[in-house]
């Protein structure tokens, strides 16, 4: 039986501030294979890990990250709002959480395209290169004319989709991005969707798996990965199981 890799959903998002460097350093320390975190532009054209258009729901603070520096960024607490002893929390950089976590694995949802972020892309593109980590990094997202962009800039980085449905309906998109992974809802994934991945050599990820029984259930259906926002629990069942 294949053995199923743990991805940090947005770090330790149960138990930690999401996308932020305590919240991944947590995860690593869980046991995970790797993280999974989401990447915005500043203001200022740097590349920010945040989950939402605007950091009003996990910051202290209100607007569109696209209006912030990143210094005005780092001004806002991104750990209060989750809990007194995370106060002081704060945005991360992409360079920071690479340079906190070191070698270890990156699946970096890209939120939107250049027609959002113009030449997102290139910078991410650009950035991974650089960083030395190219084999351990993937790049995903819903937004699929960034991740066409990303196989035209570099067809050696991993890209995955991700999907809003069943994922036997989306193998044609998949073929025709060039992904290796599609990543989908975990409510929708049957055995037919792993078989139709794999038949067409596509690896099948689901989010969001947070306890013991659904990783026993992914690991049965053949899954390849999931992500969890409580890794810990997921991790002490597919390493008791030996999967």
């Amino acid at each position: 039986m294949r053995r199923l890799l743990v991805f940090g959903h947005r770090g330790a998002r149960g138990y930690a501030p999401e996308n932020t460097l305590k919240s991944f350093l947590l995860a690593a320390e869980m046991g995970v294979d790797g993280v999974e975190l989401d990447v915005h532009l500043s203001r200022d054209g740097e590349l920010v890990v945040i989950h939402d258009d605007m950091v009003d729901r996990t910051t202290d603070g209100h607007g569109a990250v696209r209006d912030f520096t990143v210094e005005e960024l780092k001004k806002l607490d991104a750990g209060a709002k989750f809990g007194r002893e995370w106060k002081g929390a704060r945005i991360p950089t992409l360079r920071e959480v690479f340079d906190g976590l070191g070698r270890a694995e990156y699946r970096i949802e890209l939120k939107h395209s250049g027609k959002v972020y113009p030449r997102v892309e290139e910078k991410l593109v650009s950035f991974v290169r650089d960083s030395g980590l190219l084999r351990h990094v993937e790049i995903t997202s819903f937004d699929y004319d960034a991740l066409e962009t990303v196989r035209r800039l570099d067809r050696s980085i991993r890209t995955g989709i991700i999907m809003h449905g069943k994922a036997r309906w989306f193998v044609p998109i998949a073929r025709k991005l060039g992904c290796a992974w599609m990543h989908a809802n975990s409510d929708l994934v049957a055995e037919d969707d792993v078989s139709a991945a794999h038949r067409k050599g596509f690896k099948l990820g689901m989010w969001t798996v947070n306890d013991g029984e659904s990783a026993e259930r992914a690991a049965r259906l053949g899954v390849d990965g999931v992500t969890s926002d409580f890794p810990d629990a997921v991790v002490r069942t597919t390493r008791r199981s030996g999967r």
